[in-house]
Formats: structure tokens, C-alpha cells, sequence
């Protein structure tokens, strides 16, 4: 009995030590991504690192849809920064982090659990805005992943991947790669979320039937 009891707890601390350590590689990821926005931004939504952060005072711009803005200098350049800009980072950067350390498929696996986490946790998760914004959410993560994907086949490594995927993901938002905020027109053209392997997340309250299982009008 006691062979039995002590197998048993072997059991018990192989699942512990698994269950710690798939907890500790996100929690890593969104550690380093926070440290990234503050560099990057001025300010880091998921874990505040600085005590003393910009506000969004400053007057909207027609990229931020009427949310309030401020004026980051990053490198001597100013940048405008808002909400959803920042979010679009996030996403895009933690995705190619992810794809380049596990590749493509688990980082796709990751960041689709997280989209059901923050639906089915968040007070708003019923809402338009969050069916928007996971929309957009999906869709940079796909971005995100090329490009950590790309930096992989470069072969580079440490603190010199991790810059080169930096680079990539700031000129993907340059560009318009990386969607800025969910209520940029494209995100009504985006693929359904069954489409981006996301079947069971709380229907649009705006859709139609067909909307709301999951099907785009063509």
C-alpha cells in the first residue's frame, strides 16, 4: 500500500511540475512583452513597470476613432500612441515571440486560449467591441507568427532575434500589417473566428443568424 501511495504522489508532482511550468511560459511571455511596451510606448498595459506613465490627454487622431492619444519619442522620433495601437503590439509581438521559441502551431494554440480566457471572463465579452477586437486580435496574432516564423529561418538567436522580431513587428504596424484598432474597416472583412480556429466564443449581439453561427455574407 505504501508502493501504491508513493507512485500516487509521483503522479501528483509530475502533473504539478507540468501544470507550473505551461503556466510559467505565458506568464514569461507577458512579462517580456510588458518590458518591450514600456521601451517602446512609455507605458505597459499587462504589467506596470513604471509608477509614473503617460496619459491618453492629448486629442484624438483619425487612427485612434475618437479615444484620447499621447506623444511618446521613441528614438528622437515622436509617436502618437492610443490604446488600441499599443494592444496591436502586444499581440503581434507575444505571437512571434511565441512562434519563434515553440513554432507556429503551439504559438497559434496559445493565443486562441487566451481569446477564450478574456470572452468568457471579461465583463464585456458578450459585446460588439470585444467581438470586434477579437476579431483584430486574431488576425495580429497571424501576423505576429509570420513574422516570428521569418526571423527563425534567419537563424539568429538571444538578444539579436528578439530585436530583429522588435523591428519586424513595429514595421508590420507602420505599414497596416498589424491592424491598430477594431474599429478599422477591414476588421468587418477579417475570416470568422471558427474561420481562425476559434468555434464557441459568444456570438455577435448585432449578427444575423448566419453571423452568428460563424458565416460571412459573400
Amino acid at each position: 500500500m505504501l508502493v501504491a501511495i508513493t507512485k500516487h504522489w509521483r503522479v501528483l508532482f509530475v502533473i504539478l511540475c507540468l501544470f507550473v511550468l505551461c503556466a510559467a511560459y505565458p506568464l514569461s511571455v507577458i512579462w517580456r512583452v510588458s518590458l518591450r511596451e514600456q521601451q517602446l510606448f512609455g507605458r505597459s498595459h499587462l504589467i506596470p513597470i513604471a509608477i509614473n506613465v503617460p496619459q491618453y490627454t492629448n486629442p484624438p487622431t483619425p487612427e485612434s476613432f475618437g479615444t484620447g492619444t499621447y506623444v511618446f519619442v521613441r528614438n528622437g522620433t515622436k509617436v502618437i500612441v492610443y490604446k488600441q495601437l499599443v494592444n496591436g503590439f502586444q499581440h503581434a509581438y507575444g505571437a512571434a515571440l511565441a512562434a519563434f521559441e515553440l513554432g507556429s502551431f503551439n504559438s497559434d494554440i496559445l493565443f486562441r486560449v487566451n481569446e477564450y480566457f478574456e470572452a468568457y471572463t471579461s465583463k464585456d465579452g458578450s459585446t460588439e467591441k470585444h467581438y470586434l477586437d477579437t476579431e483584430k486580435d486574431l488576425a495580429n496574432n497571424a501576423v505576429g507568427r509570420k513574422i516570428g516564423e521569418r526571423v527563425k529561418s534567419m537563424k539568429l538567436s538571444g538578444k539579436q532575434a528578439d530585436d530583429r522580431i522588435v523591428q519586424e513587428v513595429l514595421k508590420a504596424i507602420d505599414t497596416g500589417e498589424v491592424i491598430n484598432n477594431y474599429l478599422d474597416p477591414r476588421v468587418e472583412r477579417l475570416p470568422s473566428r471558427e474561420e481562425f480556429g476559434c468555434p464557441g466564443l459568444p456570438p455577435r449581439p448585432s449578427a444575423s443568424p448566419e453571423h452568428a453561427k460563424g458565416f460571412r455574407a459573400s
